[in-house]
């Protein structure tokens, strides 16, 4: 009883200071599976949560069914004559809501957030009791149907209600209700729209009321209209505006946005009702001979493929996860990431929007990764919910300048139905529902598929499923001679454990349970080399940040892991190739770091050093004796054949104040280790 004497104390606290109020609503929910007869003894979870330990711990037929969520929520009389949405960012796949033994609504695809209204279904004044059931069994009518990534199930993001005034902005499709369309912008002007979704309880009208202001509280620009309103039906109004000289959202250099606040007034139905978003202005585009151009100019794409992911947690990130992998990109020097797969969570796009990292967000809609999977399903429900999820993302990451681009499909192939006409209709779709951006595929495959979207990214893995990394320099002069009139990018990877050490360099199969880690360091200095001064390419793209659960996957450590990332699922490791991208792309943070350095029990005396580094000169001392300072090349500096003796040798990397330290012990010719 005594939260719910807190929930009211604050929600009456709150009520008289403004028209809108927003609660989150993640605590104390109980939680039991449709495998248990009661939900008698269901344990008590907090929000977010996942289900899906098994998944976590690479069981192949992890669970996958429904889970039920209860909770008890005092709604306080004080709302009467208040309208209530409940919005989700998150729940996997399909989700119903039941309120009061009422159904309410059903939502249908994993990744998107979604608002119902709830004010006719609950009881001012009075306990009310909120159902939750979530679904994540397989479903051939909702996108992804295939992929390798765990469908983890639960509801893995916030929950929150949202209590309005009669008239208020419509939370249509998960989004604010407010839709920002750039007409033109340059560094001398900006003409744009707001597009508002407005929403009443009668018959009436409304005015809104749009300000556009900086965080120093400058107007910049305003404008008014009028909306006429039809019972609850919602209505659009469009304000356009203007910017002079505005401040341009410039990706890392100056990532600008400016605050949009909308506010309703009425003279015949009660509202008090506002709102603020944040957006930025900039244009983006790729020239076949230029590459990506920011605001007309050229801004070479530094990219990673990001899953979401973690070990232990799954989906059900906290604000601490999220933070975290960002900051390892950012560190490591990217400057764009592809959401690989899904759509993240709003405070992963936010982070990117604050510090001007691009993103190019895909809608699930990825290909086959194993015989059974069938990626595209040729029915009218498949089709509707794709086209259903690619609106909501659009509508819901719209207003983001860092989104710059939306991703249609991922590594399709033409086994069974063509898909081609449909991505037709899902890129006619995008261009309808945002005009101002761009759209892009990554495929692995030929097809006619691959000419529909504006960009498309060739994901590669020679060197790492089969042939060698310089594969990758036949297929270059191949698309320089046969396909320059495409805008293409390309992606690329290879797994790697940092406990699979050893003394030879070779290619393991990639479906074996040996992946060097040395064999992933050496193929992306070798891509590196060859991709980075083709212009022909507008961006490349590592595959992967970060490792991601994969519970169909046996091979490499055997766990249920996808291991091209290039740090650790549980984040606690960077394997060596982050820092080899970190020496070429992060020129700001001066650093130093010796590679190879799980590789610490060798054989032959000669060895060769190798150190990643963003500094002009390294020196390196070993046991004590310097071996003089060296240039790198590609952030890589190698000292050949240098003389270790048996046992524990020490190695140094210095620059200035910057130094790095390993050991590494030489066995003589009669001691055997754990890499015979």
């Amino acid at each position: 009883m005594k939260r719910y004497l807190i929930l009211i104390l604050i929600v009456a606290a709150a009520f008289q200071t403004q028209g809108r109020e927003i609660f989150n609503i993640n605590r104390n929910w109980r939680f039991f599976s449709n495998s248990e007869v009661t939900s008698d003894g269901a344990p008590t979870v907090n929000l977010p949560h996942i289900w899906n330990n098994d998944a976590l711990s690479g069981k192949k037929d992890y669970f996958r069914g429904i889970g039920n969520y209860l909770k008890t929520i005092e709604i306080p009389a004080e709302w009467i004559g208040k309208r209530v949405f409940i919005r989700f960012y998150g729940a996997n796949a399909i989700t119903n809501v039941i309120i009061n033994s009422k159904h309410v609504g059903e939502h249908r695809g994993g990744y998107t957030s979604f608002t119902f209204e709830i004010t006719d279904f609950i009881r001012f004044g009075e306990r009310n009791y909120f159902w939750l059931i979530v679904n994540n069994a397989p479903q051939m009518d909702i996108l992804p149907t295939a992929g390798d990534i765990n469908s983890y199930g639960g509801i893995f993001r916030d929950v929150e209600l949202i209590v309005t005034d009669p008239v208020a902005v419509a939370p249509v499709l998960g989004s604010e209700g407010i839709f920002i369309h750039p007409k033109e912008v340059s560094s001398e002007h900006v003409e744009a729209e707001a597009v508002i979704k407005v929403t009443g309880i009668k018959d009436g009208s409304a005015q809104i009321h749009l300000t556009v202001f900086t965080d120093q509280m400058d107007t910049v620009a305003r404008a008014t209209a009028h909306v006429h309103l039809s019972g609850r039906t919602v209505s659009t109004a469009t304000l356009p505006f203007q910017i002079e000289n505005p401040s341009l959202w410039d990706g890392i250099y100056n990532p600008y946005r400016y605050n949009i606040g909308v506010k309703l007034s009425s003279d015949d139905i009660l509202t008090n009702d506002s709102i603020v978003v944040k957006t930025g202005f900039r244009t983006c585009e790729v020239d076949p001979q230029r590459g990506f151009l920011l605001n007309g100019r050229p801004y070479p794409i530094h990219g990673v493929k990001v899953h979401q992911d973690r070990a232990l947690v799954g989906t059900a990130l906290q604000p601490y996860h999220i933070e975290e992998d960002f900051n390892m990109i950012r560190e490591m020097g990217a400057n764009m990431v592809h959401t690989v797969g899904v759509p993240h969570s709003p405070e992963f796009y936010e982070l990117c929007d604050r510090y001007g990292i691009l993103v190019w967000c895909d809608l699930p809609f990825m290909g086959a990764t194993y015989r059974t999977d069938k990626a595209f399903v040729n029915t009218p429900l498949f089709l509707k919910n794709g086209q259903d999820q690619l609106r909501e993302i659009i509508r819901q990451q719209m207003n983001r300048p860092s989104v710059v681009m939306w991703g249609l499909f991922s590594d399709l192939n033409q086994r069974g139905d063509d898909p081609t006409d449909y991505i037709r209709r899902l890129n006619m779709l995008a261009k309808q529902e945002d005009p101002s951006r761009m759209t892009v595929a990554g495929s692995n495959s030929d097809g006619p598929f691959n000419f529909v979207t504006d960009l498309i990214v060739w994901d590669h893995f020679f060197g790492w499923i089969a042939g060698t990394p310089a594969d990758i320099k036949i297929w270059q002069e191949q698309l320089h001679r046969d396909w320059s009139n495409l805008r293409s990018g390309v992606s690329y990877g290879a797994g790697a454990s940092i406990y699979h050490q050893e003394d030879s360099l070779y290619r393991a199969p990639y479906m074996g349970n040996w992946h060097p880690e040395r064999w992933q360091t050496y193929l992306h200095e070798q891509y590196f080399d060859y991709l980075k001064n083709d212009n022909q390419l507008w961006g490349i793209f590592v595959s992967n940040m970060f490792d991601y659960g994969a519970a169909g996957r046996s091979w490499g450590e055997g766990n249920g892991i996808n291991d091209l990332g290039l740090v650790t699922f549980d984040r606690k490791y960077c394997k060596d190739a982050y820092y080899f991208y970190k020496a070429n792309w992060n020129q700001a943070t001066p650093f130093v770091y010796i590679a190879e350095r799980r590789w610490n029990i060798r054989r032959n005396t000669l060895q060769q050093i190798k150190v990643y580094s963003n500094c002009a000169e390294v020196e390196l001392i070993v046991n004590g004796a310097s071996l003089g300072t060296r240039t790198g090349t590609n952030g890589t500096f190698r000292w050949e054949e240098v003389s270790l003796h048996e046992g524990h040798n020490t190695i140094e990397a210095r620059s200035g104040e910057l130094h790095d330290q390993i050991e590494i012990e030489i066995l003589n010719s009669e001691s055997t280790s754990i890499i015979d």
